[in-house]
This record gives structure tokens, sequence and C-alpha cells, in this order.
């Protein structure tokens, strides 16, 4: 059967994964179309260098819950870790989740199974609270299998939709679903960077512990400052001033000589979205106070420049 689309790939693995789990793992033709179609097919619909994709029949040995997982190079390189997004296969070949999930693996072997569970299922509400995903279901009601690596997903889904394998939905369907979980979880890792200038966004729940000193290793995608001071310098010859773009905020009129030359920068488009060595203009760069920054930012698709200034306007 030649797996030309998301479909063929989902109806192969119902059609023939229960018998392929009774033969020989090593150089099964499933175990392979798993592992190489899933990448051709998907990494074609979402074609950003930042994505890789990979897909599992097992490790040596069939699992029997087989996944799909696209992973941000610059959060996680891997299933053992991270956040990323997942297409998990229930045990009863019945079901394909379309998820952002968590690793488990390492944070288990770091911190023991109950509190590893405790900081994911915290991390997932924290983002549900904070980063709405609309049509996509925010609940527990996931059922992947009763045992196993498959259970231990089902408790840090953080959101997820479910296909009917007897009734998937159309390829077109498939696919916009999958894009808008990517750009979803794109500008999540963008945001919970911090790489917005001058601006944290992301937000706690209830208590948290702070101060204490710890050394944090993460990717993060590189931001040029030079540009943003050039659009100020040729804001300020041109203006005179440092005016936001949107409501005309003058940070100099409010706080004095000490926020002369103080204005946000705010990319147009977002670094996110961008491949990797592309280059930003002034003409890219638009000129912001906080509190419209932050409007901007508050919760996803952000705001255009275009769209703030007709809401505010």
């Amino acid at each position: 059967m030649s797996i030309t689309n998301m479909t063929d790939l989902f109806i192969q693995i119902r059609d023939h994964f229960a018998q392929a789990i009774t033969e020989q793992f090593s150089g099964h033709p499933i175990a392979q179309s798993i592992r190489t179609d899933s990448r051709e097919i998907i990494s074609n619909i979402i074609q950003i260098s930042d994505l890789t994709v990979k897909g599992s029949a097992g490790m040596g040995n069939w699992t029997s819950t087989p996944w799909i997982a696209i992973f941000n190079k610059n959060e996680t390189d891997g299933a053992q870790e991270g956040i990323y997004v997942v297409y998990l296969f229930s045990e009863d070949l019945q079901r394909v989740y379309l998820t952002l999930n968590q690793g488990v693996t390492k944070p288990i072997e770091t911190h023991g199974r109950k509190a590893a569970f405790q900081k994911m299922k915290a991390k997932a509400i924290d983002i549900r609270t904070n980063y709405e995903l609309q049509g996509f279901n925010s609940d527990d009601n996931i059922h992947v299998a009763d045992l196993g690596l498959g259970s231990d997903y089902e408790k840090v889904t953080i959101y997820y939709k479910e296909y009917s394998l007897s009734n998937l939905p159309s390829e077109d369907i498939l696919i916009s679903d999958l894009k808008k979980m990517i750009s979803f979880y794109n500008h999540y890792l963008l945001d919970s960077n911090v790489l917005t200038t001058g601006t944290n966004f992301e937000g706690y729940i209830g208590r948290v512990e702070e101060g204490k000193r710890m050394l944090k290793k993460h990717y993060v995608r590189e931001r040029n400052p030079r540009i943003i001071k050039e659009a100020k310098r040729i804001a300020f010859e041109q203006f005179g001033e440092l005016k936001c773009e949107v409501c005309g905020f003058v940070f100099k009129d409010h706080y004095g000589e000490r926020a002369e030359d103080y204005i946000e920068g705010h990319h147009k488009k977002p670094i996110s979205e961008m491949e990797e060595g592309a280059t930003t203009t002034t003409n890219d760069i638009a000129l912001v106070c906080s509190n419209c920054h932050r409007t901007i930012h508050i919760k996803m698709p952000w705001l255009t420049i275009e769209e703030i200034k007709e809401i505010y306007h």
C-alpha cells in the first residue's frame, strides 16, 4: 500500500498494527512505515526547519501504543522530556489523539514518579490557564492505555483532539488541525522563553517558590537588539520623540528624562515563524508602549498591529 497522506497512514496503522505486533519487530514494514512515512508526510505539511518528526512503533520491541511526535528542537530533542506535539494511538486502535503533551521519562528519573507527575500536571494547568487553544479539549477524558507509557501520557496531556479511526475526518481537517496545533506550540515556546523585549508573559498558578538559584538549560531563538535600536533611532530623528504606534503614549511625557529613549520594539512577524537565517528590517519592527505590547501577546493568536489599532481606536 502506497502511503501518501495522513489518512492512509492512520488507516494502515489501524488495519495492520495489531497483526504486526505478533510478528518479528526488526525490519517489519509497519514499524518502518511509522518511522519513515510519517516523517515525510508530516514534514511536507508543516515545512518548518526547527521541527523534527519522529514516529515510533517501539524501541527494540513493539509498543502497544504507537506514536508520531513533532519536536521543536529549541525545546527538546526527543520524547523523553519537554513539551511537544504527538499523535497517540490508543491501545485498542479505535482512536488517535492529536495532543500537546509532555515527555515523562526523564522527569520521572530526575524527580521520582510522584513528584514528576505533580510538576507536569501543574505545568499542564498553567498552560491551559494562560494559553487558550480553541477547538481542542483541555480536560482529562483521554484514554490511550490502561497501563504503561500510554497511560502516563494521559496524565500529563495539555490539549488534545480525538479522532475515531473508524470514522476519520477529511484529510483537509487533519491538516488544518495539525497546523493549528503547531502554530500554538511554536507561539507558546516563544512566549514561555520570554523572548519579547522587556516583558515576561509567562503566568503562574497559586503560590510559587522564588529566589531559588538554579541553572536552566534551554534553547531560544536569537533576537538581534540592533534592529530595534535602529528603528528607535529612525523614529526619533523623524518625530523628535518615541511614541507608541498604537495609542500615542510617550514615556518621556510621563516619566521625564530617564525615559526619553525608552519604547518597546515588537516584531510584526513572530520570530517563532522565521526560518533560521531570516533577516529583519526596521519596517518589520513596530514601536509600542508596554500596555499595547502586552495586549498584543496576552493570548494566541497574537494581534497584528492593524488589529490592535482598530480595537484601540
